[in-house]
């Protein structure tokens, strides 16, 4: 078996049986929520090129959002340029990550993790909050300095 049909069996189940015809490569730009547009070289740009295969179904996935100019590998599926997807992007701005109710975002501005309405950076920020108002009668309290140092640098990490 070759690496194509490798590729084009792996696709194939991924894609939920809607046969992958063409892979290619391109340029991601007008980047959007859940898709863009993929300029290809000679041939007709690609519009709306999904960033995840099955972007209407809920449940756990992966999605890597490209750099806007980035190039990309896309597959276009059953031979419709309307319905295409992305593969892989040589630069990637964003990645959301969901399973079950945990959410995980990243991007150049720092993390979110959430659990439900629950912000892992709001939770953390609350803590030292609290922390904060301890007062200690024998023995030292907390430094609120310090604990307003390590708020600001958390607050540059977790969104």
């Amino acid at each position: 078996m070759t690496a194509e049909e490798m590729l084009q069996k792996v696709f194939t189940r991924t894609l939920q049986g809607q046969a992958v015809r063409t892979i290619g490569i391109g340029t991601a730009t007008n980047i959007k929520e859940n898709n863009c547009t993929v300029l290809r070289d000679g041939q007709p740009e690609l519009l709306d090129v999904q960033f995840h295969a099955t972007d209407d179904t809920p449940g756990s996935r992966m999605i890597e959002i490209p750099a806007d100019n980035s190039s990309v590998i896309y597959a276009i599926i059953d031979n419709q340029e309307t319905d295409a997807v992305l593969l892989k992007c040589s630069e990637i701005d964003k990645v959301l990550i969901t399973i079950g109710n945990m959410e995980y975002h990243l991007d150049k501005d720092g993390c979110m993790i959430k659990s439900g309405n629950d912000s892992l950076g709001a939770v953390l920020s609350n803590f030292i909050d609290e922390v904060g108002k301890i007062i200690v009668i024998n023995g030292r309290s907390p430094n609120i300095a310090a604990l307003n140092d390590l708020k600001i640098k958390l607050n540059k990490i977790l969104k």
